[in-house]
């Protein structure tokens, strides 16, 4: 680029790169989105379309940036890990914060009509907000998206209650306000199951726990952006996610146990003193109740987990794995899933998600 003597304006720039061999933790939130819900007419407490929109945004900036190792969601926000090791865009905070910002957005703007189908597009632009966290080890990060998860199930709680107290009970939002006030997750569950004939913990877990996004295998002829949901409670229905895992070629089974966010929570909402617009489709107890599957169906994934690596190998070398048999699903690839999982506690990091952060200890820091 040609010098000119008006160059010097670049000297008022600072250098923003972030700290290295750190995780760098990006975390997206809507602006407004309590109005932009009320605006948009979404259901309460939940909306399905709402949800699954964001997860979709969600999954377009992980396939555009190899670097984020796992993401998670709920309400009008995402959080997402980059790996200690990542030099996407010298580090520079402000380049990596503004992108993800920007793809989240446009993504979300773009696949607008697949879930809303009523509306061509947004009676008004939608606003997120990003900001960057660094966190030292892998000790801050799994107590991070614990923080989240807890918030999730805190934030649906309280309104799951809210909503049922004004749409079913017939309390003004004030009214229903000042019956909340004061108490606690038990006092929420008890509340919803005698006066509602609501079980919380059986309503649907990407309500509960939130959306966790991973990278995990699944075939190789599929769309990457048709990879939509693991579970089919989370089946959206939209035009561009016709394509859905076959039943014995995705490696995710739902693990298994009590879920440690029903237990009761001292709590005071963060930041959501009046609910955030969401809404409930009916779901049936059969769809639920697959967060029960067999604990032993978390080892035969990871068999096949394994298997599909071996299989990788065998394609890329052009000869079978010595002593093995052709393994049945030979065509597998890395691509983006969504479940709605327990990422509390060491259960996840120890099992399905180890992947995630293992692989850091190995890499060495670059130059």
């Amino acid at each position: 680029m040609a010098k000119s003597k008006y160059e010097y304006v670049k000297e008022f720039e600072t250098d923003d790169r972030m700290l290295r061999n750190v995780y760098v933790l990006v975390r997206i939130d809507g602006k407004g989105f309590h109005k932009f819900s009320q605006t948009h007419d979404f259901a309460k407490p939940n909306d399905v379309r709402g949800i699954n929109l964001m997860n979709h945004a969600a999954r377009c900036v992980m396939n555009e940036l190899d670097d984020i190792l796992i993401a998670f969601g709920e309400s009008d926000e995402y959080s997402f890990l980059f790996r200690k090791s990542t030099d996407l865009y010298q580090r520079r905070e402000a380049k990596i914060v503004s992108t993800v910002v920007s793809l989240f957005t446009s993504a979300y703007v773009y696949y607008w009509n697949d879930y809303f189908t009523e509306l061509k597009r947004p009676l008004y632009p939608p606003v997120f907000d990003g900001r960057a966290v660094l966190y030292p080890s892998e000790v801050e990060v799994k107590d991070y998206f614990a923080w989240r998860q807890a918030d999730t199930h805190i934030n649906n709680l309280f309104n799951t209650s809210f909503w049922a107290l004004v749409e079913e009970g017939g309390l003004t939002p004030k009214a229903a306000e000042a019956r909340l006030c004061g108490t606690d997750s038990k006092d929420k569950n008890e509340m919803l199951f005698t006066e509602f004939n609501t079980n919380y913990s059986k309503l649907p877990a990407m309500y509960r726990k939130g959306s966790v996004l991973l990278r995990e295998q699944i075939p190789k002829d599929a769309d990457k952006d048709a990879i939509i949901p693991t579970l089919p409670e989370t089946l959206p229905g939209s035009k561009s996610a016709k394509v859905t895992p076959a039943p014995d070629t995705t490696t995710i089974a739902l693990q298994s146990g009590p879920d440690p966010i029903s237990e009761p929570v001292s709590e005071a909402p963060s930041g959501h003193t009046t609910p955030v617009a969401v809404a409930s489709p009916v779901v049936s107890q059969e769809t639920v109740m697959q967060e029960g599957i067999d604990s032993n169906s978390h080892s035969e994934s990871m068999k096949r987990s394994i298997d599909a690596s071996e299989a990788e190998q065998q394609d890329a070398e052009g000869e079978p794995v010595a002593g093995k048999e052709a393994p049945t699903f030979k065509r597998m690839k890395k691509g983006v899933v969504i479940d709605h999982i327990d990422i509390i506690g060491e259960k996840f990091w120890a099992g399905r998600g180890a992947y995630i952060l293992a692989p850091e200890k190995k890499k060495k820091l670059r130059s």
